[in-house]
């Protein structure tokens, strides 16, 4: 079932589908070849780059750390609506950001997230890879809420299609000591 000869199997990645019609009129055989796409694929996170370990500042400083996934639609990669991940601290019990997404930007980091130049340290604008640089605050933050946790958490990397269908999750742990 492909372009050139018909009897290979779907190309599962595209949704393209390739047959050949058949019409007989008497002794006569009509052959009409065609190709149609069959619904919306759903994306897929294809890889994370993450440090299995990040080091917290000792002091009042804050440092940040470059996160990436690269995500594919098979319907086009401008069909990408977003990507992000959720953030779960295993011994603690509790969810970063309240359990919102933390997204990742394919901006080739040209727009400024948070004042004074906080950008999403995204490299390439559209290559289908998503970043963002995540903070992490100080044990000696005056204001303790600003204090990122020690222990193991689970990233949970997900996306979405322009057509409302999210990718499978894919899981990395992160300990942060």
């Amino acid at each position: 079932n492909d372009e050139l000869n018909l009897i290979n199997p779907l190309i599962s990645d595209t949704g393209l589908v390739f047959m050949e019609y058949h019409a007989m009129f008497g002794h006569e055989k009509i052959s009409l070849k065609d190709s149609i796409v069959i619904g919306n694929i759903i994306p897929v996170i294809e890889s994370v780059t993450v440090p299995d370990t990040i080091i917290r500042p000792s002091d009042a400083t804050v440092s940040l750390h470059l996160i990436k996934a690269s995500a594919n639609d098979a319907d086009g990669k401008e069909t990408i609506k977003w990507v992000g991940f959720t953030s779960f601290h295993i011994e603690g019990d509790s969810i970063m950001n309240d359990g919102n997404y933390i997204y990742l930007y394919d901006d080739g980091s040209s727009i400024v997230l948070y004042e004074p130049d906080f950008t999403s340290g995204d490299e390439l604008i559209n290559d289908g890879i998503f970043s963002f640089r995540i903070p992490i605050y100080g044990n000696a933050m005056t204001d303790t809420t600003l204090q990122t946790k020690t222990g193991e958490f689970k990233w949970e990397f997900i996306t979405q299609d322009e057509a409302g269908e999210y990718s499978k999750i894919r899981e990395h742990h992160v300990f942060i000591q």
